[in-house]
């Protein structure tokens, strides 16, 4: 039997700020490579499609599925791109007319309402101890199988036996089946220059609870890799395939310390020689971890700023002091680790005063020299969609087409009578503002390039040269 896997091409959707958005977020699709390594272990032939990569189109999409004659096929999009999947699953039905099954954080939250003509499977939460089955089952013949966590449809009525359960044991997840990918394809930008990497998850789970995140999915409770699995997997990555570079996709780095310092011994250990990357919270980092971070290759970190006004920062939940995004973006500048902030605007009891008070604190703070600018979106699952659905904080909830739930030059909901036109032009001016001084500038150009920033800063231009405001206002 065969599979097909596609992970469809997404960025032209955002517009203007496409070429930024394919440079800085072509991540290999490791989700789709898990499922095809359960289908390899299941005896099953698996091509596996990453047309993000290779900007195909669905027409080289279908060319290139029906040259290898599959039995099934795969997709899997998130929540903004959810449009772009069903629009290639009906290209491809239509083409090959094989079954199709759809999968992945927004199939899981949505259910029965992705579910849609164009799917004849939908697989919802993690698929590690079913998916196997399934595929036995479809072998079989049997195109109702009961499997946990599978929707089907018989008669055009929707079938579902139960979730299945959470992997506890994550050392017993089979490592992706990256040689099916076109690895020579993923660099990322860094002040180091571009490099070849892929990503590596080393736990799943938040027990942090903020309102724009939809980590209840995972579970409250953080479930880890052993360091030994992780480290078995890093060597290979290194020494066998040759990646340069590891953004691990955690959503908290840093918060065990003792595995983390474990993981660093084995990574000295090794003696493996790779940089990498990942997120954590700006009151979990300090000096003595921080070097023995870099010693070990850590060039770059994220950190979940997203508002300077403490008011939006009690309702989104976010409980990190706000000087300690100042003393970690201090602290990384003075040891040469490049640091990305993420900022918002639109959110929860968000005013024209708080975006303000934002665009200020950032101008002012030296130390932090990047920051990224998104529009909050609502997506399904998280405590800020049922928020606007109530019209709590000010929040009204405008548009439920996914397709514009972009974060750039897109915005769906209104808060404290800032309409969407207007957070978006607020969201252009207000990067102008951030990237207009020369620390920050500088960095984004060596990150970058010229071409991709030139459309965003010229829109930005047009619109403060309207609206009559000097560079620094």
């Amino acid at each position: 039997m065969k599979l097909t896997l596609i992970f469809p091409a997404w960025c032209t959707a955002f517009g203007k700020y496409k070429q930024v958005a394919q440079k800085a977020s072509a991540f290999p699709p490791i989700n789709l490579a898990i499922v095809a390594a359960i289908a390899q272990q299941n005896g099953w032939e698996v091509q596996l499609i990453d047309a993000q990569a290779e900007l195909l189109d669905v027409h080289e999409i279908i060319e290139r599925a029906a040259a290898f004659q599959p039995d099934l096929i795969g997709l899997t999009a998130t929540t903004p791109f959810f449009h772009t999947a069903t629009q290639v699953a009906q290209e491809v039905r239509k083409a090959l007319g094989k079954p199709i099954i759809f999968g992945g954080v927004h199939a899981s939250i949505e259910r029965e309402n992705a579910f849609l003509d164009c799917f004849d499977y939908l697989v919802v939460g993690e698929c590690e101890l079913t998916f196997g089955d399934f595929l036995q089952q479809f072998a079989a013949g049997n195109m109702n199988p009961d499997t946990p966590g599978i929707i089907s449809r018989k008669d055009g009525v929707a079938i579902y036996s139960g979730d299945a359960s959470r992997l506890e044991d994550l050392d017993l997840a089979p490592l992706p089946a990256r040689g099916l990918l076109p690895n020579h394809i993923y660099n990322l930008g860094t002040l180091h220059g571009r490099r070849r990497f892929t990503t590596v998850q080393m736990s799943r789970g938040c027990p942090f609870s903020c309102v724009f995140c939809a980590s209840d999915l995972f579970g409250k409770k953080v479930r880890r890799r052993s360091v030994a699995h992780v480290i078995n997997e890093l060597d290979m990555l290194i020494n066998t395939m040759g990646f340069e570079h590891i953004f691990f996709i955690d959503d908290t780095l840093t918060l065990d310390r003792k595995y983390i310092i474990e993981l660093l011994d084995e990574i000295e250990r090794r003696n493996l020689h790779f940089t990498f990357e990942g997120s954590t919270r700006a009151n979990l980092w300090d000096e003595p971890l921080v070097r023995r971070l870099q010693k070990c290759g850590l060039i770059r970190i994220s950190f979940g700023l997203e508002t300077a006004d403490i008011n939006v920062r009690k309702i989104i939940r976010k409980e990190v002091p706000l000087e300690s995004y100042v003393e970690s973006n201090r602290l990384n500048n003075k040891l040469g680790i490049e640091t990305i902030n993420s900022v918002m605007l639109g959110l929860p009891g968000e005013t024209l005063e708080s975006i303000e008070r934002t665009i200020k604190f950032l101008q002012h703070a030296k130390d932090i020299h990047h920051a990224t600018y998104g529009i909050a979106m609502p997506y399904p699952g998280t405590e800020m969609r049922r928020m606007a659905e109530a019209g709590q904080h000010g929040l009204t909830l405008l548009e439920t087409d996914y397709s514009h739930y972009q974060r750039y030059g897109s915005a769906v909901m209104s808060v404290n009578g800032l309409s969407p036109d207007e957070l978006v032009k607020l969201q252009t001016v207000g990067l102008s503002r951030i990237y207009s001084c020369y620390w920050r500038f500088i960095p984004m150009l060596k990150r970058h390039g010229l071409r991709a920033i030139a459309a965003p800063a010229l829109e930005a231009i047009k619109l403060r040269i309207k609206r009559g405001l000097g560079l620094d206002s």
